[in-house]
C-alpha cells in the first residue's frame, strides 16, 4: 500500500472530490436510442438523431444550468396590493427569470408543438415525447404547465371540427400549440372536499351570456358562463388560460375553458387588462417542486366557455387526463435514467478501499438492478406513447411489427386507457424508490440539497415524488384501472390483445412464464367480474401484475428484434427471475420466479452487471463484494 502523506488536511487543502462534466444524455444512452429504433421508422430516426444530439447537448449547457439554479433559488411569490394598499387589477405572480426562460425554451423546442405539427405523421407523439425524455430532467418543472397545455390542446382539437372558424377555440388552440408567442394552460380540478373525487366540487357555473358580443361567438373572455368557487391546488397559476370543472344548475359537472384575464374599458375610457375573476388566496409551501407556483385560487364570476356537452365534464376531460398522465410517466422514466447517470458519474470518479467504485460488484449489482428497471419502464412508456400516437393519427401498415400492437379501433382505445393509468402509476411509484437509491449511491453528498449543484439528487427525489400524487395517486389509479378493465367488454379486448402478444414471444421459457401469470390474473378478473369491490380491494396487485406482464412481453419482443445479448439478459432477469422493480406489489400467483430462473451469485453475475451498466467487461482486478475480504492484500 502506498504511504499516506503526513500533511493534515485543511478546509482548503487535501482530498476534494469533483464530478466530471456531464455527458450528452442522448449519445450516452444506448437503450434510449435502441427504443427509438424500435418505435420510429428508419427515415424518421435518421432525421431526428442529429436534432436530438444537438438538443441533448443544449440540456447540459451553462445557460440551462443557470436557468435551473435561478429557478430553484428565486422561488415564486405574489404581490396583491400596491404601496397604498389598493388591490392590483391582476394579482402579480412573480416567477424567476430561470423559470420563464426554461418554459420559453421548452415551447420553442416543440415539447408541445411537435404533437400537433404533423411533420412526423403517425409518429408525432413518439418524437414529441422522445424530446421530452431529454427535456424533462432539466426543465425546472416547467414540464408541468406544458403538459397541461398539451392536454388542453388535445381536448380543444377534438372539439374544433364542430365549431365555425370564428369560434375563439380556434385561436386558443393555435396559441397553445405555437412555438413562439405561445400560451400555457392550467388544469384546475382539485378542491378542498377531495382531489380525484371531483363529484364533490364546490365550484358552480351560472349561465349568463353577455347581451352583446364581439361576433357571433364572442372573444375568449366573452364566454356564456360565470364560474365561482375555490380551487385548492392550481399548478399552472401563471397560465394564460385554464381548463376547469364546475357544476351547472343540474348539479352535474361540466368542463369549461377560461382566460385568466380580460380586457375592459376603464373609467377614463381606455382599455385595460384586469383579472377574469381570479384571485390568488396563497401559494402552497410544498415538499418539492418549489420552482413551480402552486396556488389556492378564489374564482368569482370568472367568465368561461363551455367545452363539450353540458353536464358531461368528466367524460369531456378524459382526453386531457391521458395526455398529462403520459407526461408524468415519461418524466418518471427519464428521471430514473438521469438519476442512474449521476450515480454512474459519481462511481467513475470515486475510489473505495483502493478500488474504483464502479468496479465493485456489490455496487455494480445495485446499478444493474436500476438499469433493468429503467429498461423495462422505457419500453412500457414508449409503447404506451406509440399507441397514443397511432390512435390519434392512424396505425402504421406493417406485416412484421416490432411491437405487439392491438387492433385499431375499440381494442386499441381500451388497451390505451388501461396502459395510461397503469404506466403512470407504476413508473411514478418506482421513480421515487429509484431516485432514493441513486441518492444513497452518492453517500452523504447525495443527501445534500444545494441549489447550485446540477447533480442535486436530493432535489430530484423531492421533485419526482409529486408524480406519484398528481393526476391520481397509486390507489386512485388502481381503482380506475380495475373499474375500466371490468367495464363492459373491456376485459375481453385486453385478453384478446395480450394473449396474441404473449403467443408472439418466441422464447418458450419466457412465453410459458408470461402465459401462466396472465392465465392466473385473467382468471381472477373473469371470475370476479361481477364482484368489483372484491377486486378493488386488491387493485394495486391487479394493476402492478398487469404491468409486470406487459413489461415482460415488451422486453421479450425487444430481444426478438436482433437477439441482442444485453436485451436477452434484461428479459431473462425480468421474466424468469421476477426482477425489475415490480415484485413487491404483485399478486401471489403472478411474476413468481420461474423454474428456469437463475440467481447466479458468482463472478459471472458481476460480469453481466458490468456489461449492462458500463457496456464493457468486468476488469480482472475487481474484488468480489463491497469491502476487501479480511486478510486480502491490496
Amino acid at each position: 500500500m502506498a504511504e499516506q502523506p503526513s500533511t493534515p488536511a485543511t478546509a482548503e487543502s487535501g482530498f476534494i472530490f469533483s464530478m466530471s462534466r456531464p455527458e450528452n444524455p442522448f449519445t450516452t444512452d444506448p437503450y434510449f436510442q435502441r427504443a427509438l429504433a424500435t418505435y420510429l421508422p428508419k427515415e424518421i430516426l435518421a432525421e431526428v438523431t442529429p436534432a436530438f444530439t444537438k438538443f441533448a447537448e443544449d440540456t447540459i449547457s451553462p445557460q440551462v444550468r443557470e436557468w435551473n439554479v435561478n429557478a430553484e433559488r428565486q422561488q415564486p411569490f405574489v404581490e396583491k396590493h400596491n404601496i397604498w394598499g389598493a388591490r392590483h387589477d391582476v394579482d402579480r405572480l412573480v416567477t424567476s427569470e430561470g423559470w420563464r426562460g426554461l418554459r420559453k425554451w421548452g415551447a420553442e423546442e416543440g415539447t408541445v408543438a411537435i404533437g400537433y405539427e404533423n411533420h412526423y405523421g403517425k409518429y408525432n407523439r413518439i418524437v414529441q415525447h422522445a424530446k421530452n425524455y431529454l427535456f424533462s430532467p432539466v426543465s425546472g418543472l416547467t414540464g408541468c404547465p406544458l403538459s397541461m397545455t398539451d392536454g388542453t390542446a388535445r381536448l380543444l382539437r377534438s372539439q374544433l371540427p364542430g365549431l365555425p372558424k370564428s369560434h375563439p377555440f380556434h385561436e386558443a388552440y393555435n396559441r397553445l400549440t405555437a412555438r413562439t408567442g405561445s400560451w400555457t394552460s392550467g388544469q384546475w380540478m382539485t378542491e378542498r372536499p377531495g382531489g380525484s373525487d371531483v363529484q364533490n366540487t364546490e365550484t358552480w357555473a351560472r349561465y349568463a351570456p353577455l347581451s352583446t358580443k364581439t361576433g357571433e361567438h364572442g372573444k375568449l373572455d366573452e364566454g356564456d358562463y360565470l364560474v365561482s368557487g375555490f380551487k385548492f391546488f392550481s399548478s399552472a397559476t401563471d397560465a394564460d388560460v385554464t381548463m376547469l370543472l364546475a357544476k351547472t344548475e343540474s348539479g352535474k359537472l361540466s368542463a369549461f375553458l377560461a382566460p385568466l384575464t380580460k380586457t375592459v374599458v376603464g373609467e377614463d375610457g381606455r382599455s385595460k387588462v384586469v383579472t377574469n375573476g381570479v384571485r390568488i388566496h396563497r401559494l402552497k409551501n410544498k415538499f418539492g417542486t418549489k420552482q413551480l407556483p402552486t396556488a389556492e385560487l378564489e374564482l368569482k364570476d370568472m367568465r368561461a366557455h363551455l367545452v363539450g356537452p353540458v353536464d358531461r365534464g368528466v367524460a369531456t376531460i378524459s382526453h386531457l387526463l391521458n395526455v398529462t398522465r403520459a407526461w408524468a410517466f415519461m418524466s418518471s422514466t427519464c428521471a430514473m435514467r438521469r438519476g442512474l447517470s449521476i450515480s454512474k458519474q459519481f462511481a467513475i470518479n470515486r475510489t473505495v478501499f483502493g478500488y474504483p467504485l464502479w468496479a465493485l460488484p456489490l455496487h455494480l449489482r445495485t446499478l444493474a438492478d436500476i438499469e433493468v428497471r429503467v429498461r423495462g419502464f422505457t419500453q412500457l412508456s414508449f409503447f404506451t406513447i406509440s399507441l397514443m400516437s397511432f390512435t390519434e393519427n392512424g396505425f402504421p401498415e406493417s406485416d412484421a411489427p416490432q411491437v405487439p400492437l392491438p387492433q385499431a379501433g375499440e381494442e386499441a382505445m381500451v388497451v390505451l386507457r388501461a396502459l395510461t393509468a397503469a404506466a403512470k402509476a407504476v413508473t411514478s411509484k418506482n421513480a421515487v424508490i429509484t431516485m432514493q437509491e441513486c441518492m444513497e449511491a452518492l453517500g452523504g453528498v447525495g443527501y445534500m440539497d444545494d441549489p447550485d449543484e446540477p447533480e442535486n439528487v436530493a432535489r430530484a427525489l423531492r421533485d419526482i415524488s409529486v408524480n406519484a400524487i398528481w393526476e391520481g395517486t397509486t390507489n386512485v389509479l388502481s381503482s380506475e384501472f380495475v373499474r375500466h378493465v371490468l367495464n363492459r367488454n373491456h376485459l375481453q379486448h385486453i385478453h384478446t390483445w395480450l394473449s396474441k402478444a404473449i403467443a408472439g414471444v418466441k422464447n418458450k421459457d419466457y412465453r410459458d412464464a408470461l402465459q401462466s401469470s396472465w392465465d392466473n390474473l385473467h382468471g381472477r378478473l373473469h371470475q370476479n367480474k361481477d364482484y368489483i369491490f372484491d377486486v378493488l380491494s386488491v387493485g394495486r396487485g391487479v394493476m402492478f401484475s398487469f404491468s409486470w406482464i406487459v413489461v415482460g412481453v415488451l422486453l421479450a419482443w425487444d430481444v426478438q428484434r436482433d437477439n441482442d445479448e444485453l436485451a436477452e439478459e434484461v428479459a431473462r432477469r425480468s421474466i424468469l427471475n421476477g426482477e425489475g422493480g415490480l415484485r413487491e406489489w404483485l399478486l401471489p400467483d403472478v411474476g413468481t420466479p420461474s423454474a428456469k430462473a437463475r440467481f447466479d451469485e458468482s463472478k459471472e453475475r458481476a460480469k453481466w452487471d458490468c456489461r449492462l451498466v458500463w457496456g464493457k467487461e468486468l476488469p480482472e482486478f475487481a474484488p468480489f463484494g463491497q469491502r476487501i475480504p479480511l486478510g486480502s492484500k491490496m
